[in-house]
């Protein structure tokens, strides 16, 4: 072999170890990060419910709550990963994009709810983001709803608020894909939605969450309903997402106590 392939091997070597390197970090990263998360579902454990100046934290939510006050909430999505907290902070929006329940930076975050969606004050939708990790974590799974068939079998999903009086069951509306608009005025934008508190924009929100569902479900919703909304990042063009719409079965909308 030459002098000049020599190098050009080595240099391709070099490229290959490296990029094989930062894949592995990426996904070892993840791992720990999930489980992590993982560990925090050990904390819920019975205990009394406890009175805060925000309303009363039900008894097994009461060690999150004193281990990070900014958390809201919990979304189970059974036939997935999806079984993380919920944060919110709404004088920094997206504090938990890249940050852990620790606070310290991760990659993955923790999945979070808009700063418009207010679980104390009657609204609509509660519209909750997370990340899509190539590793199948954080709400990666939410794509499998872009097929009837899961759906099918899934057709609901749980979203506890930590507080009294806001544990649910969500039944599912519609699933679809969507992305980003920017200056683009004519195009619905499902993400700003996230605090509804009027007949006509709840009208306008299930019609346009619906025309771009995948299937339809087959469920419908009326004024008075309390939705969730789950977001992530989708790849199927720039600025694609993935959206999952449910409203609650087993009541309308409540403040929690």
């Amino acid at each position: 072999m030459s002098l000049g392939r020599k190098i050009v091997f080595v240099l391709c070597l070099i490229v290959f170890v490296g990029s094989a390197g930062m894949l592995l970090n990426y996904f070892l990263t993840g791992m720990r990060e999930q489980s992590s998360l993982e560990d925090l579902a050990k904390l819920k454990t019975e205990r009394e419910d406890m009175k805060t100046d925000k309303g009363t934290v039900i008894g097994k939510y009461v060690d999150l709550y004193e281990a990070n006050s900014d958390i809201i909430g919990w979304i189970t999505v059974d036939g997935t990963k999806i079984d993380y907290p919920v944060m919110q902070t709404q004088d920094d929006p997206e504090f938990y994009l890249r940050r852990n329940f620790q606070k310290e930076h991760a990659t993955a975050g923790v999945p979070f709810m808009d700063a418009s969606s207010d679980i104390f004050v009657p609204t609509s939708n509660f519209l909750i983001y997370g990340h899509n990790m190539k590793n199948g974590t954080m709400f990666h799974d939410m794509l499998k709803y872009k097929d009837k068939s899961f759906y099918q079998e899934h057709k609901t999903f749980r979203f506890d608020t930590i507080y009294k009086g806001g544990q649910g069951t969500y039944e599912i509306i519609a699933a679809g894909y969507s992305k980003i608009y920017p200056g683009d005025s004519d195009a619905f934008k499902y993400y700003q939605y996230a605090g509804i508190t009027s007949r006509s924009d709840f009208n306008e929100y299930l019609k346009g969450v619906k025309e771009l569902s995948e299937y339809n479900t087959g469920v419908s919703a009326e004024y008075g309903d309390q939705l969730v909304t789950l977001s992530t990042c989708a790849y199927h063009e720039k600025n694609g997402r993935f959206f999952i719409v449910g409203k609650r079965t087993d009541a309308k909308q409540v403040k929690p106590q």
